[in-house]
């Protein structure tokens, strides 16, 4: 709990006490992050560049997704930094591997991935492959990922999105069109917001980096807007904005039936349409949706964690719910989040907040506060001892506008699948060992 703040006391660089000096390697690992974002670039294979511990977790977190709705193609190519590597030099491996790449792949782009390892040996990692350009007909994108430099995933996954903008060229402008920069997943294109547009004859050109390929990006600066979702995109639309006069508007995703209400305004602004209609519609649904879910939500405490968008824009509508936030972990509070944090603290809401970035710390946590209700990803196995309903909200992630919101409170309302048989076995457990006297 000394690790903990609450929400009022948050310090205005948004900076939270570190957890653990140890860390498992998760959500801060832009290693990993990048990893599980290049496979979505088409026509595109990656050499990930590091040591075996690295490159197994890299590999592992690709496995897993392979086995859920959203596989991503498996275009990773690994070459092991090895303790001789350390000492003579990474070069003429690197050199060997892209060629290879070339030979056997044909990629029209190949991002060359880094590690902290070869950050921190200090190898002229750029200088190598530059040498290299001129024998290969594939672009070669360097991302550089250097954790230990920093205390998130964020400037590593920025860095990938930047290296995109050398695949782009200056366009004729285009009316009406957009692109969208932070959005992970292969139905950007069936989102709400995607069918709004679509209806009032904006054309969608490019999700990035949800599938779109070299030749796509490079007519990218073309488009009237682009619609920023997430900090990690915004660094590529400034650039875009400075080289190539491409207007952009950063609107982080919301939850709050007002908030989203005030984003598709936003939106419908910068790309000079109406959606008044349309909004009013989808609001009142989704208002109702919440008057009924509050009746079975209202008096239940949570805790909320790795949630996509506005983080206290989510935790203020499950005030209105009816559901007590007791913690929020998150890694860094941006600035741009301080108009939520304050609208939260006026209402009257004033949760922990906590750096969850360690699994171990988040459990020891958990058992203290024991909330009804975990929104976020954590091991279901864990929870079920702890009896806390897991509410995994990924599905929401990939929606956008008020379609978001009335799933997450279809995932509220929902049990999870085998979730009570689990927490049965778990409880009947713990009783046999009290009863037997082993504890």
């Amino acid at each position: 709990m000394d690790k903990c703040l609450l929400l009022s006391e948050l310090p205005l660089d948004g900076v939270l006490k570190a957890t653990a000096a140890a860390k498992y390697p998760g959500q801060h690992c832009s290693f990993r992050a990048v990893a599980g974002t290049v496979p979505l670039i088409k026509n595109a294979y990656a050499l990930l560049l590091g040591p075996a511990i690295c490159l197994y977790n890299a590999k592992l977190s690709m496995n897993m997704r392979s086995l859920t709705r959203d596989p991503r193609p498996n275009n990773l190519l690994f070459v092991n930094y090895s303790q001789d590597d350390i000492i003579f030099g990474f070069h003429d491996k690197v050199r060997e591997a892209i060629l290879q790449a070339e030979d056997d792949y044909h990629p029209e782009v190949l991002f060359l991935i880094t590690s902290c390892l070869q950050e921190i040996v200090g190898e002229d990692f750029d200088a190598c492959v530059d040498k290299i350009r001129p024998l290969v007909n594939a672009k070669l994108l360097i991302v550089h990922t250097e954790n230990f430099t920093c205390e998130g995933a964020a400037p590593g996954v920025e860095n990938m999105f930047k290296s995109l903008f050398l695949l782009m060229a200056a366009q004729p402008k285009k009316e009406k069109t957009v692109n969208i920069l932070g959005l992970w997943t292969s139905t950007a294109r069936k989102t709400e917001l995607a069918e709004l547009l679509r209806k009032k004859g904006v054309v969608i050109e490019n999700v990035i980096p949800s599938y779109c390929s070299p030749s796509d990006l490079e007519k990218a600066p073309a488009v009237q807007c682009n619609l920023v979702l997430d900090q990690y995109g915004l660094p590529l639309a400034k650039m875009m904005k400075e080289k190539f006069g491409t207007d952009y508007l950063y609107c982080r995703k919301p939850y709050c039936p007002d908030s989203i209400e005030k984003w598709y305004q936003e939106i419908a602004e910068a790309i000079d349409i109406d959606l008044s209609a349309e909004i009013e519609v989808l609001k009142r649904e989704t208002e109702e949706m919440m008057i009924q879910a509050r009746q079975s939500l209202s008096g239940k405490s949570c805790a909320v964690s790795g949630i996509s968008g506005r983080i206290f824009d989510l935790a203020m509508l499950l005030f209105f719910l009816g559901i007590e936030s007791k913690v929020i972990m998150l890694q860094t509070p941006l600035p741009e989040d301080q108009p939520d944090i304050q609208k939260l603290i006026s209402s009257g809401v004033d949760p922990l907040v906590f750096r969850g970035d360690n699994s171990l710390k988040n459990e020891q946590l958990l058992k203290e506060l024991s909330p009804d209700m975990f929104l976020g990803a954590f091991d279901r196995k864990s929870l079920s001892k702890m009896a806390i309903v897991p509410i995994v909200l990924s599905t929401s992630y990939y929606k956008l506008g008020f379609e978001s919101t009335k799933e997450v409170l279809r995932l509220l309302q929902e049990m999870p699948a085998g979730l009570v048989a689990l927490m049965y076995k778990e409880k009947t457990l713990k009783e046999t060992i009290i009863a037997e006297g082993e504890c």
